[in-house]
């Protein structure tokens, strides 16, 4: 099959140029609009809905959702499509209900930019500051590598040539528009991807069907071949009721520790924009993952000798067999659209962690936005080939790097929630859950995976790290009565009766 792919190569390469300079014009034009530190990073909080509902859509969808997850709903069937289906359904209505309307607010009324700024600011602490942008750096660039290998693997498949070739051409594009247009260029491409993104998923789909026959036909073969690939858990026990459990609190509630996805409620207008791009992005998101997840398991019918890793080709074997050249062609452009909008959004995020966080913020605290944002574009291209060089050398799949990043940021839900929520939360607890929470993620993951009782890591460390920040908080000092009153009381009053103090530099511990 892959050296029939490369057969695909003329109409593949024409799409991929004209899509990368569409890339390149749109991050051109966005270049013109921005003028600011805060424009660069937020779009001063402008942000209409279908641009942040697109956006936080394509930022959350990765190169494992077509090239990782499909291969493993291959394997084990239906059962498999709860990876992440059901918890998508949740991604963005979570954070929105649960931290959304409030950090649009204290965007507005504070100016805060980054997940730094609420955290470093609720709990008067500049190291929260210094902590959250390290582990940002520890856990998102290997997450930007993780979407160039999937680049790198389309790269090879329809033209032949080396893996490290896709890789670089993905991560030169895509640092090229960060570096000019800042989050506006990112957002509007986010649109284009998101768009191709779910294109992509119903074609995949009605040609997996038009393969096998049908869906009537499809499923007669798979109960013919194995009736666990209709039943749960599936395949050889492939999705058992602890890890379909962690699936759907993974890719739902612990968004909120994910700064990439955070920062993106700094860019809306206003309430109501996130109310529709809550509807738009959730939409996109559920009709896409089941359609392109579904098709893991219909293509068994039609290329049931996968093995391995060969299950993770199953969406461009499907495609090329189902589909013109030239739609095909397109339609991959939709699966290296999944990797470049996750890698603009984490690496516009990873900018700011050290531009602004430590720069700005501890570093050189006499440092102008100005200052700040001509820095920005150096780390953007340096990030950008650090990148580039973990997908060259490729250290793990694509979904278990994804996997184990987002793991790594999701502790960083407890201190958050605690901080809107509870008056009582202290920098002390916040801190030492943190520290203690990572160390614990690392260790399940890493060493000691029969502790986990078969759920992700995570949940059992966050639920500790939870534990630490509420005993340690009870023994701990407060913070000021007048953070107290900024983060409730008056972020709940009206607007004009708001201090106008800024909260964009945190009191240092």
């Amino acid at each position: 099959m892959k050296a029939e792919l490369t057969e695909q190569i003329i109409p593949f390469l024409v799409v991929i140029i004209a899509y990368i300079g569409l890339m390149a014009y749109i991050g051109w034009y966005a270049t013109r609009q921005t003028r600011t530190f805060s424009d660069y990073l937020v779009m001063s909080g402008k942000a209409g809905a279908v641009l942040s509902g697109l956006a936080y859509f394509a930022t959350q969808y990765s190169m494992s959702t077509f090239m990782g997850v499909p291969g493993t709903v291959y394997h084990v069937g239906y059962a498999g499509m709860s990876v992440s289906v059901p918890g998508i359904v949740f991604s963005m209505m979570i954070p929105a209900l649960l931290v959304g309307r409030r950090l649009i607010r204290l965007g507005h009324r504070y100016g805060m930019l980054t997940m730094a700024d609420y955290l470093s600011d609720r709990y008067e602490s500049t190291g929260m500051r210094g902590l959250l942008a390290v582990i940002m750096i520890i856990f998102l660039v290997p997450m930007m590598g993780a979407q160039t290998i999937g680049g790198g693997i389309i790269f090879n498949t329809y033209t032949g040539a080396p893996e490290w070739v896709g890789i670089v051409i993905m991560g030169i594009t895509v640092i090229m528009y960060c570096i000019t247009g800042g989050i506006r260029s990112i957002m509007i491409t986010d649109v284009i991807q998101g768009l191709l993104m779910v294109a992509t998923a119903v074609v995949t789909f009605l040609a997996a069907l038009k393969l096998g026959g049908g869906m009537e036909l499809i499923n007669q073969k798979l109960v013919a071949a194995d009736t666990r690939l209709l039943t749960h858990p599936g395949v050889n026990g492939g999705m058992p009721w602890a890890n379909y459990a962690s699936m759907i609190v993974m890719w739902s509630f612990f968004t909120i520790g994910q700064p990439h996805l955070f920062t993106k409620f700094f860019t809306m207008k206003n309430y109501n924009v996130m109310f529709k791009a809550v509807i738009l992005g959730t939409l996109g998101m559920l009709f896409s993952a089941t359609l392109v997840e579904w098709c893991g398991v219909l293509g068994r019918v039609s290329f049931p000798d996968l093995v391995g890793k060969d299950s993770d080709y199953i969406v461009p074997y499907i495609l090329h067999a189902g589909v013109p050249p030239i739609v095909s062609a397109l339609m991959v452009a939709g699966i290296f659209s999944a990797g470049m909008s996750t890698i603009s959004g984490v690496l516009l995020t990873t900018t700011s962690a050290i531009t602004r966080d430590l720069y700005q913020r501890i570093f050189k605290k006499d440092a102008t936005d100005a200052d700040a944002l001509r820095l920005s574009r150096y780390v953007t291209a340096g990030l950008g080939v650090l990148a580039i060089l973990i997908g060259i050398s490729k250290p793990s799949s694509i979904f278990q790097l994804v996997l184990f990043a987002f793991g790594g940021l999701g502790i960083w839900a407890a201190p958050i929630l605690a901080g809107m929520y509870w008056k009582g939360a202290t920098k002390m607890g916040a801190i030492v859950s943190v520290v203690c929470g990572e160390v614990i993620f690392v260790l399940l993951t890493l060493k000691f995976k029969a502790l986990t009782f078969g759920f992700n890591p995570l949940i059992i460390a966050w639920i500790i790290a939870v534990i630490i920040l509420v005993v340690v908080s009870c023994f701990t000092q407060r913070v000021s009565a007048a953070t107290i009153e900024r983060h409730f009381e008056a972020l709940d009053a009206p607007l004009k009766s708001a201090p106008a103090k800024s909260a964009q530099a945190a009191p240092a511990d």
